[in-house]
């Protein structure tokens, strides 16, 4: 057992899993869990917040340690959650997440600081192979402890509603990052740990280039890099 103790797998299941999702979490599973680990309800076609909520509620209802949140559009090894959890270097921080992209344009390693009072900046520049602190993880492949959520709710009286989306379009990973390190919590990504991004992509033709042209569907813009 590693300083993250049990862990309680749960997962955020959108309108579907992604083919090569089902195959990572399924290996993981597999070889990943450890004595007193297990699994929760997914959360299943809801909204993005909502479901975190839901996984945060059933895994505070459980004897497990630290919830390991999943969502399913992520791409990982069967060793990921090991190798997180097993890190020294994690010990200091209340939440961790593996190295992520964004999965449309400008395509960027999720690795957020702050920068002011209403903007994110992907620092490209920390992505170095090391454990880096960061002001915001990515939820769709978190550690959390217990006392984070137990603090959070003494802090902010949020009555089980750990995650909710902010002003200015921020989603529910910078809210509750937010909250946890306002409760004094570390915020880490382990850059040498990382996982895929899977997304959907448009093919075409340019005529004059002759060459395949690469589209996607490109929400607001959140941050800068």
């Amino acid at each position: 057992m590693s300083n993250w103790g049990t862990i309680a797998l749960g997962c955020r299941i959108g309108e579907r899993a992604d083919p090569l999702f089902v195959r990572s979490w399924q290996n993981m599973i597999a070889s990943g869990l450890r004595k007193g680990d297990g699994m929760i309800d997914p959360a299943v076609e809801m909204p993005h917040h909502f479901a975190a909520n839901y996984l945060a509620k059933l895994f505070l209802k459980s004897d497990a340690n630290t919830l390991c949140m999943v969502d399913s559009d992520m791409i990982f090894s069967a060793d990921t959650l090991s190798k997180l959890r097993d890190n020294p270097e994690g010990a200091g921080y209340g939440t961790l997440s593996p190295l992520c992209t964004t999965r449309r344009n400008p395509y960027v390693p999720v690795v957020l600081t702050t920068k002011g009072k209403s903007a994110w900046t992907a620092r490209v520049d920390l992505v170095d192979g090391s454990l880096v602190q960061v002001d915001a993880t990515c939820v769709a492949f978190a550690l959390i402890r217990r006392q984070v959520f137990l603090d959070i709710d003494e802090k902010f009286k949020v009555g089980g509603w750990f995650f909710d989306w902010g002003p200015q379009g921020y989603g529910e990973d910078t809210t509750f990052s937010d909250r946890a390190r306002a409760c004094g919590y570390k915020i880490g990504i382990d850059t040498g740990i990382q996982i895929g991004h899977r997304g959907s992509m448009t093919f075409g033709w340019d005529v004059e280039k002759k060459q395949t042209v690469f589209s996607d569907y490109n929400q607001v813009k959140l941050f800068t890099t």
